[in-house]
């Protein structure tokens, strides 16, 4: 279950779930929450007020690592690969 909270009054603003089993811990640059789920499929949703999925993609390969965000580019480590995602 992921869930949004307010700083000010820790309340809840949700709760939902992203699917997938996970051992590695999401990460966030950008206004963006990356999940990685055991199977590989990252799941990219919003930093903001109402859970909203950016994006669903899938890397074919097992993952157990964290993902490590660095200068703009998004690192995670499969089974076999180190995938290295954006610009130059």
């Amino acid at each position: 279950m992921t869930s949004a909270v307010t700083a000010k009054t820790t309340g809840i603003v949700w709760q939902e779930r992203v699917g997938g089993s996970f051992s590695a811990s999401p990460v966030s640059a950008e206004g963006r929450i990356y999940f990685v789920a055991g199977s590989g499929e990252t799941t990219v949703i919003e930093a903001g007020p109402e859970f909203k999925v950016l994006a669903k993609n899938p890397l074919d390969e097992k993952v157990q690592a964290s993902p490590a965000i660095s200068r703009g580019q998004l690192f995670i480590r499969t089974e076999k690969h180190l995938f290295c995602i954006g610009g130059k």
